[in-house]
């Protein structure tokens, strides 16, 4: 199983590279809840250098694109040099139908976020003869694993950061500020919180930007505990460091590249966060009007 990363400043890939075994990054006109945006040239200078390094590097587009976006995103794909990166991450079937019609699609990596639960839709990707697809992050350890035994393309999973919960493709907070009759610069921030009157002590990250608004668990999601199972059936595990910094990123990646109990307890206090497991072992339920399953 290789570790993912998301990148902050390209300054600290050789550092990082101790204990990552690639990187995502991308632009903010295609990719949604970035930790930077990079531009073209930056992609393949980041590119070139991770590859140097014997490293992967992931293009997160995972934006719904519109036609017109799909049309800006073809020709910014052209300006890339595929040679160095490993992949493409989208959340558009579109985006997917554009890079096989380049020839890429064995490049391409499918999330579309909550949609692949089952081993089913996961392999129905292999058809497009992609890279690999990404598991919904919302589905059980046992989920995961009959996913994994029966896979025919590289599986991904998010396996450690703040879990998107919510999101719109309304400018939010922006909204918000303009309600208020405010000037603020508040899109790409990622120190927001929505605060509660009645949980005060469990904040909502709150992140704005091209893509629209998104709301993410209070608590950090982790995968230390269960690595041994994950390493038996998942290709690539990611940890997003939104949110933080790629000095955190760094000890993170460490503390999974050497299953340091010690250092997991250092970060969770250094950073004042609180861990769990999201839906390893918490099987998710629909529900609709009057409590009906």
């Amino acid at each position: 199983m290789k570790l993912l990363m998301t990148l902050h400043d390209s300054i600290n890939i050789e550092m990082l590279s101790t204990y990552a075994d690639g990187f995502i990054i991308g632009n903010h006109q295609f990719g949604a809840r970035l930790t930077h945006s990079f531009d073209v040239e930056e992609i393949n200078h980041i590119a070139k250098e991770i590859k140097n390094l014997n490293k992967e590097v992931f293009i997160q587009a995972n934006q719904m694109m519109t036609d017109d976006e799909l049309s800006h995103f073809s020709v910014w794909l052209d300006d890339l040099d595929f040679s160095h990166i490993t992949g493409v991450i989208v959340a558009d079937l579109g985006a997917l139908v554009l890079l096989q019609e380049k020839g890429l699609n064995q490049k391409a990596i499918y999330n579309p976020e909550t949609l692949i639960t089952n081993v089913y839709d996961f392999n129905f990707l292999d058809q497009f003869q992609v890279f690999g697809v990404y598991a919904a992050k919302e589905i059980t350890l046992e989920d995961l694993k009959k996913i994994g035994s029966e896979k025919k393309v590289n599986m991904f999973m998010v396996g450690h950061g703040h879990l998107s919960m919510f999101y719109s493709k309304r400018k939010l907070v922006q909204n918000y500020v303009d309600f208020l009759n405010e000037e603020m610069a508040l899109r790409y921030r990622q120190d927001l919180l929505i605060i509660e009157e009645h949980r005060k002590e469990d904040p909502y990250p709150i992140l704005e930007d091209d893509a629209g608004t998104h709301v993410f668990r209070s608590n950090v999601m982790h995968a230390f505990n269960q690595l041994d199972t994950l390493k038996t059936f998942i290709d690539y595990m990611v940890i997003d460091t939104l949110f933080k910094d790629d000095y955190y990123g760094a000890l993170v990646c460490e503390m999974y590249q050497t299953k340091n109990e010690l250092l997991k307890e250092k970060i969770q206090t250094e950073f004042h966060e609180t861990w769990d497991e999201g839906f390893f072992f918490k099987k998710t339920i629909y529900k609709g009007k009057g409590g009906e399953q």
